[in-house]
C-alpha cells in the first residue's frame, strides 16, 4: 500500500473512542538500554535484602521468635521509627511488577516466601491483624492523640498494598487469604468507631487506603469494600476540590495525592463524574500551578501558594515520592482522556524525577532534588535509608515496561521512548522499538505480523519537539503535520516487516521559575539541565533565548551515561550497549559554567534555576 494512503490525524486529545489501558504486563520486554540497566539494578538491590531483616517488625508484633543473629534494618525501618515495616508492602509491590514483566523465579520466590511468612505472623496475632506496628497505636489515633502517632494505616497500608499486587500480579491465592482477614479486622474495627471520630482520624495520613478497598471491591466483586473505601474518603480535601477550589496551600504533598488516586478508582467503577472532576482539578492545581521545570513539587514535603515557588527552593525539594505519586494520577487520567499532556508529564518526572533521584551504581535513592544553587543530592545506603521514597523508588523502576504502550479499540500508543519490544493481540504482532533516546532524538518501530492488521498507531510527538516530528514509513517521506504536543496518528493495513521511523527535534529551551520570571531553568528535550556550580550565579543574555548564552561543548567534554555493575546473570547483556554521549553545554561569557543533564548528576553540586539579564 502506498505511503499516501495512510490516514493520519493529529490532535491535542487522541480520540478515545473506548477505554485506554497499557498493554498486559508480560507483553512489553525492556531491551538492551539505559532503562533495562535501571530496572536490573532494581532488582538486584531489592533481591539482595535479607527475607528476616525485612520481616523484623512484623515478627516482633507477632510475637514470633526472631532467627538468631538476625538484626532489623536501619534508617526507617529501624525498631524506634513509628513507620517500620513500610518498606516491606513496597518490596513486595515491585518484586510482583518485576515478576509479571518478566516471569523472573528467583524474585516469585522470595515473595512469596515473604507473603507466607506474613501469614504465618497473621496466624500468630490470632485476630486476623497483620502489621509492623503494634494494634495499640490505632487507638491512640482513635481517641484523638494524633501528636503521639505518626501515620499508622499509612503503614498499613503499604502492606495491603503490596499483598494485593502480589495477588493480581503474581497469581499468590495466600495473599489474597492474609488480606481478606486484614480487611477482616479493618472494617470490624472501624464499625466500632463513630463517624466523628473516623472523619477525624483521616486528618492523619493514611496512604491509598480508599484505592486499595475500590481495588479490592472491583476485582473480588465483593461489596462489603466499597464502604469501606467510601470510609477512607477524606471529604475536607476532596470536597472543595470537587467544587473547584484550590485549598491546597500550606498542606502535606504526599498525604494528599493517594487520597486523589482513590478518588479517581472510585470514578473508574461508579462512574460518578464528581470523583473525576476531582483528580483533574487537583491535578491541575498541582502540575501547572505548584511543579518546577522538573515536573516535580513540595517543599520542605509542603506546598505553598499557586504560582509562588520565588522563596522555596532549598535542600528539600521535589520529594520522590511526590514524583511517583503525580505520574501514577497521570496514568490514571491518560487512560480516561487520552490527553497527551499527562503522557508529557509522566515523562518529564521520569527523567527528572525518578531517574535523576536513582543512583543506578548502588540503585540507591534521594529523599528529595535540592534545587539551591550549591547543594547536592544526598543518596541512602543499602541497609540504612528506606525513607518513604525507597519505597515509591523501587516500585517506579519495577513499573518501567508497564508506562511504554496502550491500547484502546483502535490500536496502539507509543508514548516513551525506550528500547523495548511489546507483544499486541494475543502475539498476532510484535513491535521492536530502538532508539538511543535521549542521546539521539529519533525512533524507529519495525512491525511483525502473522497476517496483515488494520490499526491505529499513535506515536506521542512531544511537547518539546518545538519543529514537530518528522516521519518516514517503510522508508519514505511522510508529508503531514504533526505538531509538538500532539499524537501522530497512522492508521492503515500494516503489513509483516513494516516500518516508522520518527525524529523529534530536540532543541534549548527555558522555562520561569513561577513568581521569579527573571530565573530560568534551561531543558534540553525533556532533560532538565543542571548547571554545574557552588554559588549563585548570574548570567549574561535573552532568557528566553538560552543559545545566548549557552553553547555546545566539544564532544571531549560530553557525559557519559553511569556505569551499572553486573551483578547477576539473569540479563547477563543488560549493560552492553553502544551509546553516543549526551551533549553538554558551557556558558558563552562570565564564570565558566558546564550544564549536563540532571538525571546524570551524581555527586556534584549544582543549581536548576539561574538569573539571566540582558
Amino acid at each position: 500500500m502506498r505511503v499516501c494512503l495512510l490516514v493520519v490525524l493529529a490532535a491535542h486529545l487522541a480520540a478515545a473512542a473506548s477505554p485506554i489501558a497499557p498493554l498486559p504486563r508480560g507483553a512489553v520486554e525492556l531491551l538492551p538500554g539505559p532503562l533495562r540497566a535501571r530496572f536490573q539494578a532494581n532488582r538486584d538491590y531489592l533481591l539482595s535484602l535479607p527475607d528476616h531483616r525485612l520481616l523484623f517488625a512484623y515478627y516482633k508484633e507477632a510475637v514470633i521468635k526472631i532467627p538468631t543473629g538476625v538484626q532489623p534494618l536501619g534508617g526507617w525501618e529501624a525498631p524506634q521509627i513509628d513507620l517500620r515495616g513500610h518498606f516491606l508492602g513496597h518490596f513486595l509491590s515491585a518484586g510482583a511488577r518485576i515478576y509479571a514483566a518478566t516471569g523472573d523465579p528467583e524474585m516469585k520466590a522470595k515473595c512469596d516466601r515473604i507473603v507466607a511468612e506474613l501469614a504465618r505472623c497473621q496466624r500468630a496475632n490470632g485476630n486476623g491483624y497483620v502489621g509492623s506496628v503494634p494494634e495499640k497505636v490505632l487507638g491512640v489515633l482513635e481517641s484523638g492523640r494524633h501528636s503521639d502517632v505518626w501515620a499508622p494505616y499509612y503503614t498499613l497500608h503499604k502492606t495491603l498494598m503490596g499483598l494485593y499486587e502480589m495477588w493480581r500480579l503474581a497469581g499468590s491465592e495466600q495473599a489474597l487469604h492474609v488480606i481478606e482477614g486484614m480487611a477482616g479486622y479493618i472494617e470490624k474495627r472501624l464499625a466500632a468507631l463513630p463517624e466523628p471520630v473516623m472523619r477525624k482520624s483521616l486528618e492523619v495520613e493514611h496512604g491509598g487506603m480508599a484505592e486499595l478497598f475500590w481495588d479490592l471491591h472491583s476485582a473480588t466483586g465483593q461489596e462489603r469494600y466499597r464502604p469501606l473505601a467510601r470510609k477512607f474518603e477524606h471529604a475536607a480535601i476532596l470536597e472543595p476540590l470537587a467544587r473547584g477550589e484550590d485549598a491546597l496551600s500550606g498542606l502535606h504533598a504526599n498525604t494528599q495525592i493517594p487520597k486523589i488516586h482513590g478518588a479517581f478508582r472510585a470514578y473508574e467503577i461508579t462512574g460518578e463524574p464528581r470523583y473525576r472532576a476531582i483528580a483533574e482539578n487537583f491535578f491541575r492545581m498541582v502540575a501547572e500551578r505548584r511543579s518546577y521545570a522538573t515536573g516535580g513539587n513540595s517543599a520542605r514535603e509542603f506546598w505553598g501558594d499557586a504560582g509562588k515557588l520565588h522563596d522555596t527552593l532549598g535542600e528539600s525539594n521535589q520529594e520522590t515520592c511526590t514524583s511517583y505519586n503525580m505520574m501514577v494520577l497521570a496514568r490514571m487520567l491518560f487512560t480516561a482522556t487520552g490527553d497527551v499532556r499527562y503522557a508529557d508529564f509522566h515523562e518529564r518526572n521520569l527523567y527528572n524525577g525518578i531517574l535523576s533521584a536513582h543512583n543506578p551504581e548502588d540503585s540507591q535513592f534521594c529523599y528529595f532534588t535540592p534545587m539551591k544553587t550549591g547543594l547536592s543530592k544526598t543518596f541512602g545506603r543499602p541497609l540504612d535509608s528506606f525513607w518513604c521514597c525507597y519505597g515509591t523508588g523501587v516500585q517506579a523502576l519495577a513499573e518501567l515496561p508497564a508506562a511504554i504502550y496502550f491500547e484502546d479499540a483502535r490500536g496502539l500508543y507509543v508514548n516513551l521512548f525506550v528500547p523495548s519490544r511489546a507483544a499486541w493481540k494475543n502475539g498476532d504482532v510484535s513491535l521492536t522499538q530502538e532508539t538511543g533516546f535521549p542521546e539521539e532524538s529519533s525512533t524507529r518501530l519495525s512491525l511483525r505480523l502473522k497476517r496483515p492488521l488494520r490499526f491505529a498507531l499513535r506515536m506521542r510527538v512531544p511537547f518539546w519537539a518545538r519543529e514537530g516530528a518528522k516521519v518516514t514509513v517503510n522508508g519514505a517521506p511522510f508529508n503531514a503535520e504533526a505538531a509538538a504536543g500532539s499524537y501522530l496518528t497512522l492508521e492503515r493495513e500494516w503489513k509483516d516487516g513494516d516500518r516508522v521511523e520518527a525524529r523529534l527535534p530536540m532543541s534549548l529551551w527555558t522555562e520561569p521559575l513561577p513568581g521569579a520570571p527573571e530565573k530560568v531553568s534551561v531543558l534540553y528535550g525533556p532533560l532538565v539541565l543542571a548547571g554545574l556550580a557552588f554559588s549563585e550565579t548570574v548570567l549574561k543574555g535573552d532568557p528566553k533565548a538560552p543559545a545566548t548564552w549557552l553553547a555546545e561543548a566539544p564532544v571531549a567534554e560530553r557525559v557519559p551515561g553511569p556505569r551499572v555493575p553486573k551483578q547477576t546473570n539473569w540479563l547477563p547483556e543488560y549493560i552492553d550497549w553502544p551509546r553516543p554521549p549526551l551533549p553538554t553545554w558551557r556558558t558563552k561569557s562570565g564564570p565558566p559554567m558546564q550544564f549536563v543533564p540532571l538525571y546524570l548528576v551524581q555527586t556534584q553540586p549544582y543549581g536548576l534555576y539561574f538569573e539571566v539579564r540582558p
